[in-house]
């Protein structure tokens, strides 16, 4: 959990399994704050560019900087989309397949959970008894073609005295979960950049993306309440390779990088 300047809180949470993947990539030797304001696009970029470079400095690597859309473009995309961009952009310029994209039975699990979390003042992975997996189980076109994966949610929360104080939930989220995460030991790096998917659809892209949001208050962080808060839940499928068949078909996001060559 940290404070912010603007006196907003952020706290992630992630469920990990006692065993997971290999990854083909290394972590930051060190959590990389947000550097500078929270107005827009050229924010963002300037913050991630600024982590990008700082990663590379600490270990060696060569992720190019990134060039987000037009404001008026990012300001056109819903939530998801935005997650979806931002994330697979993170996939991609490390060698990553992107995700194919989002998903609306995955996307209804996730927003439905951020709901459930800001109605009842909670927070956690099982907040309402059940694991995220057995929250996606619970969908019946989900549960019928869903492969095994290690990582299947992130949480972020960010409270603030009001929803001034806490900008960009959905960019905010992306980010800590890729550059500020050395207290959960990258589990929400690795839900991220996660390699594991079956490729059952495509040589290029794999797996899907649901991303929930829900705004207001009161609600109560670990150390006290606060008058807002926005709570952000990503959710990652792996469909089954009968997928494409099924009578509810994925809804797809554009926008996203493609895979580069490498």
């Amino acid at each position: 959990m940290k404070t912010s300047k603007s006196l907003s809180i952020g706290f992630a949470g992630l469920l990990l399994s006692l065993s997971g993947p290999t990854y083909a990539y290394s972590n930051p030797t060190a959590d990389i704050a947000w550097s500078g304001g929270t107005l827009g696009v050229a924010d963002i970029q300037a913050a991630f560019n600024n982590a990008r470079t700082t990663e590379n400095s600490q270990l060696s690597t060569s992720i190019p900087t990134l060039t987000l859309p037009s404001q008026a473009q990012w300001d056109s995309k819903s939530d998801g989309e935005k997650a979806l961009w931002l994330i697979n952009k993170e996939r991609t310029d490390r060698g990553i397949k992107a995700l194919q994209g989002l998903e609306t039975n995955v996307t209804n699990v996730a927003q439905s959970y951020a709901q459930y979390l800001l109605d009842n003042n909670k927070t956690g992975h099982e907040a309402d008894g059940k694991t995220p997996s057995q929250r996606l189980d619970a969908n019946p076109t989900i549960q019928a073609c869903r492969e095994f994966l290690t990582r299947s949610e992130n949480l972020a929360y960010f409270w603030g005295i009001s929803a001034f104080q806490t900008p960009l939930p959905i960019e905010k989220a992306v980010y800590d979960w890729m550059y500020e995460d050395a207290l959960s030991s990258w589990g929400h790096r690795d839900a991220v950049l996660i390699d594991a998917y079956n490729d059952n659809n495509s040589d290029n892209q794999e797996g899907f993306l649901g991303i929930g949001r829900a705004s207001g208050g009161p609600h109560s962080s670990p150390s006290r309440s606060y008058n807002h808060v926005e709570i952000v839940v990503m959710n990652i499928f792996d469909p089954c390779a009968s997928w494409a068949s099924d009578s509810t078909a994925p809804t797809f996001a554009s926008g996203y990088p493609a895979k580069p060559t490498i």
